[in-house]
Order: structure tokens, then sequence, then C-alpha cells
């Protein structure tokens, strides 16, 4: 029989980069007179110091194979260390509801429920916050030399200890309040705001109400008169002709009415039941019915969701999209929709592009009696003379503004978003002008479910 030294050549070890698995390759050793067993790979092993982890039945397993099949056998894993298990994070366990956004339920027949809806949640002093879940140091591992392998510590996490918030006095693993007040968490920490609550309505008994945190008003906001919040504002009822301006969100649980005369400004977005005949501006819009006859000025999207009104007549413009059940209405009211622009960043250009939808209106109106007058005169040979007047007079005022038209033309072209697009689910109907960009399309025949976008130079509609 061969020297025991002579039996390393028909058998190997090689051990990983990380020290963690050992790999024996085996060759034919039973036709050169040799034999190998569980005990010369053992001893092998001791040499290189491996001692951790040895699986003796899978040698001897392998050895049996190579002896009896007389074959090759490559890297079957002998020896495995225990892995280090790394510790976990820190972590921070909140206690209030952190996303808190607007999402009306539907009831009965689809109608929306604005009782239990609330953007805002009040929290009372010395409520636990956040609670802190410390880091852990993990579970050590052995290679298979026998050392010890160290875990990786998981990362420390601090509490978010933001405006009238604090560590408590009895737990240090706990964030609460220091007043009573309504709880944001905004750019890393959790602050807890005052609010101005209103329990009626805001009128000559209020006067203007400005306030640096959240405003809530359970009653109406009455015409003529301002609330200005640094944070926040919730309206319970009704917003007539007023001015709210918002350095966060806005939620009208009733409408928006008026004369024309009212305006909502939000930095955050504005969610409001239905408005008629009054100004929005937000970085998103979002009415639960319909908005008719209003100007809306959106950064980013405005929604609408009424069914057989969702946006008709007035101006509406989004930086990225429009999304509205139906668009216009069935007496074709003169309907300006466009999107792909942020008119927001362009204060100027607002009361520019709201006088050429008014003109646009009129024009049409205009050219709608021309028509019937026109009608009247093929019919008869001839116009009437009780018509004659007012025909001349209509051409007057069609010229007119056709040229107040033209001298709006000089307008500055503003960037535009090439992904924006009007989204409409149910229909749209005549009488609605849509503008992606530059390119506008006037909508002459009734459109079921289509999607506005812009392609190059023009609007296509994907149906």
């Amino acid at each position: 029989m061969a020297e025991s030294a002579d039996k390393t050549k028909f058998f190997a070890i090689k051990v990983s980069d990380d020290h963690m698995k050992v790999y024996l390759t085996v060759k034919p050793f039973a036709q050169k007179d040799i034999d190998i067993n569980l005990n010369d790979v053992l001893q092998t092993l001791q040499s290189r110091s491996i001692s951790f982890g040895i699986k003796e039945d899978v040698i001897k397993t392998t050895l049996d194979e190579v002896k009896q099949e007389n074959i090759s056998v490559e890297n079957v894993l002998i020896a495995e260390g225990d892995h280090a298990i790394n510790g976990e994070d820190g972590r921070l366990e909140f206690l209030f509801n952190v996303d808190k956004k607007i999402k009306p339920q539907e009831g009965a027949h689809g109608k929306v429920d604005f009782h239990e809806l609330s953007m805002v949640e009040n929290v009372e002093k010395e409520q636990p916050l956040v609670k802190l879940i410390d880091s852990t140091p993990g579970t050590p591992g052995k290679n298979v030399y026998g050392k010890m392998v160290n875990p990786v510590h998981g990362k420390p996490c601090v509490l978010p200890i933001g405006e009238n918030t604090k560590v408590s006095n009895k737990d240090t693993k706990l964030l609460v309040s220091c007043i009573d007040g309504i709880v944001k968490y905004v750019g890393g920490v959790v602050s807890v705001k005052s609010c101005y609550a209103v329990e009626k309505d805001v009128d000559f008994s209020t006067g203007n109400i400005t306030s640096k945190g959240t405003v809530v008003v359970k009653g109406n906001v009455r015409s003529g008169f301002i609330l200005d919040a640094g944070g926040d504002v919730e309206v319970w009822g009704t917003v007539e002709d007023s001015m709210i301006k918002s350095k966060g969100n806005v939620l009208v649980k009733g409408g928006f009415i008026g004369s024309g005369k009212g305006k909502i400004e939000a930095d955050g977005d504005v969610t409001i039941y239905f408005a008629r005949n009054q100004t929005i501006v937000a970085t998103n819009v979002i009415i639960l019915r319909e908005a008719v006859d209003c100007t809306i000025y959106a950064k980013n999207t405005v929604k609408a969701h009424g069914d057989k009104i969702s946006i008709g007549g007035g101006i509406t413009t989004a930086g990225a999209m429009i999304e509205v059940e139906s668009l216009g209405s069935k007496n074709e009211v003169h309907t300006d929709v466009e999107a792909g622009i942020d008119y927001t960043a362009h204060q100027s250009q607002m009361s520019t592009r709201k006088e050429i939808s008014g003109l646009k209106a009129v024009l049409k109106t205009v050219d709608k009696e021309l028509n019937t007058l026109h009608a009247i005169k093929k019919a008869k040979g001839e116009l009437p003379a009780q018509y004659t007047n007012t025909f001349d007079h209509l051409l007057s005022r069609r010229e007119e503004l056709v040229k107040k038209l033209k001298d709006f033309a000089s307008v500055e072209i503003l960037p535009v978003n090439e992904g924006a697009k009007v989204v409409v689910n149910k229909v749209v109907h005549p009488g609605v002008e849509i503008t992606i960009g530059e390119p506008t399309m006037t909508i002459l025949e009734e459109c079921k479910k289509a999607t506005f976008y812009l392609s190059g130079d023009e609007i296509k509609i994907k149906t």
C-alpha cells in the first residue's frame, strides 16, 4: 500500500475567503491501491487548524461514493461556521396616524360622508406620540477555525423631537406632547402646533383671523372676511366670498360659493365638497362634487368627482394632470381646461389667462347669436329690419373681441410638462377647449371616456 503521505494527492480541501465554509474535492483512489478514510481527512483539517462545524457524515459519504463509483467529486461542503446575526437598527413606533390623508367614505347611493372627515389629529398635553425601539447588538458567530465572528451592531435611532414635544419624564424612550394641539410629522420631526378653534361662524363677531398654527372653523366663513393660517385650515361649513390663505392644506366640508370675489390659496392641497364661481390656487385640488364657473390653478393635479358635472365653465389648469368624471355640460357652456403648465409659479399670468378664457366664452356666445341671425336671413332671403341693429352690434362686438384676443398673443410662453394629460372617465361635452402646452383642441362633438395627451406639437386622444 502506498505511503499515507501520498493520500493527499487524491483529495484537497478549500476554505472560502470569509473562512465560513470548507469544500472537499476527491479523485478516484481505489484502483491506485490507496484507501482514504475519514481520519485522513480529519487529520488534514486539523493540520490546517480547521476545528469548527465539521460534517463528518458528509465526509464519510463522499469518500464512500468515490470509492464505489470510481468518480471524482468536487467542492462538497464538509464544514461550515455559524454566521453572526447582525443587530437590528433602532426604530420608531408612531402612536398616531403619521400619514393622515383625506379619504372620504362613500355611503349609500355614492354619497360622500363628510361628518367624520378630518385632516387634523388632536393630541393632549403629555400624550405619548412616539416610542423608541432600541437597536440590538446582534449575535456573534464562529468561523471554521473556531474564531469568533463579530456581528454588525444595529444603528441607533433617536426620538424625533420637534416643536412642543419632549422626552417623557417617566420614560426616556417615549416622546410626548408639551401642549394640547395638532400633531404633525414633517421633515423628520414630530411637532405639535397650537390649534385656533372657532366654535361658530367667522363673521363680524370674530373679525378676520390670523394664526401661526392650524385653524378649525366649526361653522361657516362669511363674505368679506380673511382667514390667514401658518398651518392647515379646516372649515366644517361653507366658505362664501372670502379670502383663505394657508401654509398647509385646506379642507372645506361644505361649498365654496359667492359672486366670484372669494379665493382660497394654499401651499399644500385644497379639498372642497363643491365650488361655484370662485378661485382656488394650490399644489393639488380635489373637488368631491363639482366645480362650476371656477378659476382653478394647481401646481400638480386637479381631480373632480362629480357625476353629471365635474368641471363646467371657467378655467382649470394643472401642471401635470386633470382627472374628472365629466367635462363641460350639456348646454355646451364654454369650459377652458389646460394641463402641462404650472401657473401657480407665474402669478402674473393668472389674471391674464382668466381674462382670455372670459373673452373666449363671450366670443362663443356672440358667434352663436350671429349664427342664429344668419339662419334667419337665409330662410327669409334678407334680415328683417328689427334684427338689423342687433346684427351690426354683434359684428362690432365680435371684431372687438377678436382684436383683444390677438393682443394677448404675445403672452410669455411657459415651459411645458410633456407628460401632462387630461383624463375624462365618462363624457366630454361640446364647448370644452382643451390646451396642453401651446396646442389647443376644441371639442365639437360629445366624446366618451377619453384621455387627452400631447404628442409632438398636437393633442391626441386615447379612448
